[in-house]
């Protein structure tokens, strides 16, 4: 027994000294195993790539990853430098600062973690195979030799991205993160400038749309604009034989002053188409009225047809003394459209109407006229003057920008201007139409202005730009004018629901781009009343048979000394001074050429014909307004007389008998039965039914 104790004790002992030699043995073998690794690595040492070994295992999600072994001989010194924010986008907010983490913000994180852990669940399971296929492969396979190259060059981008995200961070530039998950405030942004740019882009072609729309409306109204070739070209006139009979006539006018011992002289001369205005300038202390009472024998000794003088000459100190041509030289309308005093003006309503005593074309505006009145004998030229400023329009204006509404009771000087695309409606030739017509522009009128009150605007061209403004382009007004060829029929038929008529229009009508020409034959007080007078400031008189018709018309004499055939006094709107014109003619044969061209732009489109306002006319005529109560009043009755609607209408006696034929025609009431009532042939249902 104590022989067994023993051998245990001495065996403890005997491993006790067996262990220390085991433990020098190892670090002996330790050593010389880290004497070889250190000659290994001294072999395979790379500069200037974190001592890293060339060849690294591809990772493993079982396997422990390594740190590098920093070699202990080489010189790299450890720097501490204090701890920095990093530019490197967070997986989650990217570049965006991370706020304080709340509850939303958790909720958010959590159901993003939770969505993306389902995702990549597949993923997770599928690399772990791959990564224990590639351990199988690399454990029976021997390593494949390290490719020099290719790491070298996989460096150099390493360092050259680096080197670019440096340097965008110094300069201050955004990264764009790659494979970010966005949150929902970053969505909102993205579809906030999404909206931006598309709203934009939107902005941009809205304006190219408009720009194309305004250069298509330019290009069409150049293009729709009418050709001089349609009217007739001018001929040239001898100027030689005129001015020797100027030099004549001067001289005999000097000769004539002399044989009544007036001292004055022939200053000059001013030839027009067919008037030449002589200039005479008196000495001092001598009485224009002297050389006024000459006027007879100053005709007399010229062999004139008729003179006019003017004393003094406006702006000058002559007197001026106007003899008619020898041969009178005709105003063409082609020379008047092609002047730049007709083309510079860019308002449509710009109207050409001849020429003046020195030969220059004058034009006139009907927004500065804005109504005007002709007036002047049988083939003084007033019919064409009318000829001249429609066409004058046609050639100025667009068929959209204004319209014509044509009045001719004479039936046939303004039909050739049916079916041309400025007319509202068909020429009016019907007494009764017209009334109705002018009726018209009077509601046009004032719905007109209740459009601009509407707008906050004051007259028509206002209104007209801030509809371009808006781009609404249809709802544009044109101009309107209105063309009377022969005001004393239609005063003879209604002569005061047409004053009517004309003095609204011609009181309110300028702002709302309506005007009003009047041209009539006899200028009496009858047909130009004090109203109208007063309402149209801009007169065109052309020779008259007696000084009275020219004081109806100019409130002066003179119109009556006028040589006929175009020839004219125009007083304009806020000027007291009257210019002698010679009107621009137009033929027929021109009127008909022009006409046809603009009938093939546009078709005309009516807002109402002439038939219609003639039935108009009659149901407004035949249905008295008491009708329809002198109906209901009978039948509660039971009885019908014309006495007893004189009593309960206080009506005459005419009227009531004209209710009570109504009555009969309609077959309510019965005929007439001695002095008793007439009967009720009809109840309450059966007049419903027979007007519904």
């Amino acid at each position: 027994m104590w022989k067994n104790i023993k051998n245990k004790w001495d065996h403890l002992f005997e491993e006790e000294s067996v262990v220390p030699r085991e433990d020098h043995s190892s670090k002996e073998v330790n050593r010389s195993s880290s004497m070889k690794s250190v000659e290994t690595k001294m072999a395979y040492q790379y500069p200037k790539n974190n001592n890293q070994p060339i060849y690294q295992p591809k990772r493993t999600v079982t396997s422990e990853r390594k740190a590098p072994v920093k070699d202990s001989n080489s010189d790299q010194k450890s720097t501490h430098t204090p701890f920095k924010v990093s530019h490197v986008p967070s997986p989650i907010h990217g570049f965006n600062q991370n706020k304080a983490a709340g509850n939303h913000n958790k909720l958010v994180e959590a159901a993003m973690e939770k969505s993306n852990d389902q995702t990549d669940m597949g993923l997770k399971s599928k690399e772990i195979k791959e990564n224990h296929l590639e351990e199988v492969k690399e454990d029976i396979l021997p390593p494949s030799p390290p490719v020099m190259e290719d790491e070298y060059i996989h460096s150099n981008e390493m360092k050259n991205t680096r080197e670019t995200t440096q340097s965008s961070i110094k300069t201050g530039e955004k990264i764009r993160p790659i494979n970010v998950i966005m949150t929902p405030r970053d969505k909102r942004k993205r579809r906030e400038q999404q909206h931006q740019t598309n709203f934009k882009q939107q902005v941009e072609q809205v304006h190219q749309v408009q720009q194309v729309q305004q250069t298509h409306r330019t290009e069409s109204k150049v293009t729709k604009q009418l050709p001089y070739h349609l009217l007739n070209d001018t001929p040239d006139f001898s100027v030689s034989e005129q001015t020797n009979w100027v030099n004549q006539q001067s001289e005999t006018l000097q000769l004539t002053l002399n044989h009544f011992s007036i001292r004055a002289s022939v200053v000059g001369a001013t030839q027009g188409p067919s008037v030449t205005r002589f200039e005479i300038q008196p000495e001092p202390g001598v009485k224009v009225s002297k050389i006024k009472n000459l006027s007879d024998d100053i005709k007399l000794n010229l062999a004139a047809k008729d003179i006019r003088m003017e004393a003094p000459i406006p702006g000058k100190n002559t007197i001026g003394i106007e003899v008619p041509n020898d041969v009178a030289q005709p105003v063409f309308l082609q020379k008047m459209l092609e002047s730049r005093t007709f083309q510079d003006p860019a308002s449509p309503l710009t109207v050409a109407l001849g020429a003046d005593i020195e030969g220059r074309p004058i034009v006139t505006d009907l927004q500065k006229m804005p109504h005007g009145l002709i007036a002047g004998a049988t083939g003084s030229g007033k019919s064409v003057c009318i000829n001249t400023i429609l066409v004058s329009l046609l050639y100025k204006a667009n068929h959209e920008d204004v319209k014509f509404l044509l009045i001719d009771p004479k039936m046939v000087e303004l039909t050739p201007y049916n079916d041309i695309p400025h007319l509202v409606a068909p020429v009016i030739t019907d007494v009764k139409a017209a009334t109705s017509a002018l009726k018209w522009a009077v509601n046009e009128m004032e719905n007109r202005y209740q459009k601009f009150v509407k707008e906050t605007v004051r007259d028509l061209s206002k209104y007209n730009e801030k509809m371009e403004k808006m781009n609404r382009y249809e709802d544009k007004l044109p101009y309107l004018v209105i063309v009377i060829d022969e005001l004393a029929d239609l005063m003879m038929t209604s002569p005061q629901d047409v004053e009517d008529a004309i003095c609204r229009i011609a009181q309110k009508a300028r702002a709302c781009g309506i005007h009003l020409l009047i041209a009539t034959q006899r200028p009496s007080v009858d047909v130009i009343t004090g109203l109208i007078k007063a309402n149209v400031p801009t007169r065109i008189a052309f020779s008259v048979s007696s000084q009275v018709d020219s004081r109806t018309i100019l409130d002066s004499a003179g119109a009556e000394k006028l040589l006929g055939k175009g020839d004219m006094l125009f007083v304009e709107n806020g000027s007291g001074d009257m210019k002698r014109i010679q009107g621009a003619f137009v033929s027929d044969e021109e009127i008909e050429r022009i006409t046809h061209y603009v009938k093939q732009m546009a078709e005309p489109n009516y807002l109402f014909e002439q038939e219609q306002l003639i039935e108009q006319v009659n149901s407004s005529s035949e249905v008295d307004e008491l009708y329809d109560e002198a109906i209901d009043f009978v039948l509660e009755y039971n009885g019908a007389s014309a006495s007893l609607l004189q009593r309960r209408f206080k009506i005459g006696y005419n009227r009531a008998a004209r209710l009570i034929d109504s009555m009969e025609q309609d077959g309510i009431i019965s005929g007439q039965n001695g002095s008793k009532q007439r009967e009720i042939l009809i109840n309450r249902h059966d007049l419903d039914n027979l007007y519904s």
